[in-house]
């Protein structure tokens, strides 16, 4: 009886390292920083099903996890008033933040920037691309 305590013990204590949510078939060598970028609509801040479901394959890829920090990063065109660009990339972000938010091992792990059209044009013109955002998971092994 003391075996199957103590064993059940040292299980225990492996799930905790994981948190509660890690698969079965965990592996902590998925734990590494990602990077990727989401794409919006013109002079949109809302997610399409692309972004969603992009945000979701990651937190899925990373259950069980520690999430050391997330780093979103709004941008915009050079399309429109400065300051218009500037809460259009911040906006962006923040419905970002909102959505992985949504799962509750990611609260207070996001910062969010907002840089607007900042380094949109260049001196050979616009550059393409701006209604983006960039997002920086950095995760470790528990």
């Amino acid at each position: 009886m003391k075996r199957l305590i103590a064993a059940m013990s040292v299980l225990g204590l492996a799930a905790c390292a994981t948190g509660p949510e890690a698969p079965a078939d965990f592996d902590p060598t998925a734990c590494y920083e990602r990077s990727f970028n989401l794409y919006f609509e013109p002079q949109e801040a809302d997610l399409n099903p692309a972004a969603r479901e992009a945000i979701s394959t990651v937190q899925n890829e990373l259950r069980g996890c520690r999430i050391d920090g997330v780093r979103v990063l709004g941008l915009a065109e050079a399309a429109g008033a400065t300051a218009e660009n500037f809460e259009l990339s911040r906006q962006r972000a923040l419905r970002i933040e909102d959505f992985m938010e949504l799962d509750p091992a990611w609260r207070d792990k996001i910062e969010t920037l907002a840089a607007g059209e900042a380094g949109a044009v260049t001196e050979e013109g616009p550059r393409p691309m701006r209604r983006v955002a960039r997002i920086t998971v950095r995760a470790s092994a528990p």
